[in-house]
């Protein structure tokens, strides 16, 4: 899922940056400070580059090193494979528990450990650090199609691009499908949200069912703003500040189960782009983590690299994200398996 946000120039802020970075003071008697001393810590991305876990995870990493005891060294290493579970899976069973090893996984991480997809990997034994941002994605509709607000997929069948499999922007739309009452015809196959949306302005399909908000506001912020382009959902645990009159997914369920099944879909906007490290690390170095974290998040460079390159930060601690875990994770089991039911569905549509 990539946030779409303009990446020019990234590459030549982001190593000014890191000079910048590399002047700060050295801790005395700091036992963290000495551990990291001349260490390298890895962030794990478990997707491609150029994506935006790699975004993030690149525009940290100087600053995490800025800000940690000891200066370490902040390397990013990009492990694709598993729809990001490689990663994840390295991060348990190779990687240090030390504290030189992190991951900026996949956000659906608890939701996948609360259906049982993930056997091998449990979301609430992580260390969970921090977030850089939220994840929100939105379905968008063109105005012309008819389709202005959720009631009126209800009333007839709606065309909506998506790229298939466990995508967002295919699932939302067949999640809302079975809770919410709507009538979403999944078209997809697309080879990302991006191709969808192109196929939407072409007026091949009337909706595209989920892609990134700081995407559809960097392209179409004018259409936005007439009117010409509507927001129809969003995939939120709660409303975000700049479409605070859009309806989210877990708001449409037709009754209380379904309204907690298509939150605990939509959970993974909230985890979004987050820092994690794997079981075990020691407390301290742990705290050091989250400390370092949300120092480097409100450094004023930092700040002003992520304008300039219109990245959206929306920090939140590693204590939020700890809770937001357990929340998913809290999830009755009849709830888990009727979710998992639907989502099983889907396949046998493809």
């Amino acid at each position: 899922m990539s946030n779409g946000v303009s990446r020019r120039g990234f590459g030549i802020a982001l190593a000014g940056a890191a000079l910048h970075a590399a002047g700060a003071a050295q801790a005395q008697g700091d036992p963290v400070a000495d551990f990291y001393k001349d260490k390298t810590v890895t962030i794990l991305v478990g997707y491609q580059g150029g994506g935006g876990y790699d975004l993030y995870a690149r525009l940290v990493a100087p600053f995490l090193s800025k800000h940690l005891p000891g200066n370490p060294t902040v390397i990013v290493q990009n492990m694709p494979g598993a729809g990001g579970l490689r990663a994840a899976r390295n991060l348990v069973a190779v990687s240090a528990k030390d504290g030189t090893a992190l991951g900026m996984l996949a956000q659906t991480l608890p939701f996948d450990t609360l259906l049982g997809y993930t056997p091998d990997i449990d979301a609430g034994r992580f260390t969970w650090i921090g977030r850089a941002a939220m994840n929100v994605e939105v379905g968008v509709a063109f105005a012309k199609s008819g389709i202005t607000s959720i009631d009126d997929a209800r009333k007839r069948e709606v065309p909506t691009a998506g790229t298939g499999g466990t995508a967002s922007s295919t699932v939302v739309p067949f999640m809302l499908n079975r809770l919410a009452g709507t009538r979403f015809k999944l078209i997809s196959g697309y080879k990302s949200a991006n191709e969808a949306l192109v196929t939407m302005e072409r007026g091949e399909v009337d909706m595209v069912g989920a892609i990134g908000i700081a995407t559809i506001m960097a392209r179409h912020a004018a259409r936005l703003k007439d009117g010409s382009i509507r927001i129809i959902y969003q995939s939120a645990l709660t409303r975000h500040p700049s479409i605070p009159d859009v309806p989210t997914i877990g708001e449409l369920g037709e009754g209380k189960d379904e309204r907690v099944m298509l939150d605990l879909f939509a959970s993974g906007s909230a985890i979004g782009r987050a820092l994690i490290a794997p079981p075990g690390v020691p407390p301290e170095r742990a705290a050091a983590l989250r400390r370092a974290l949300a120092a480097a998040l409100a450094d004023p460079d930092l700040v002003a690299l992520a304008k300039k390159s219109r990245v959206p930060l929306e920090p939140a601690s590693g204590e939020e994200l700890e809770r937001i875990v357990r929340q998913v994770l809290a999830a009755p089991k009849p709830i888990a398996d009727k979710t998992k039911e639907v989502l099983e569905s889907l396949k046998t549509q493809r």
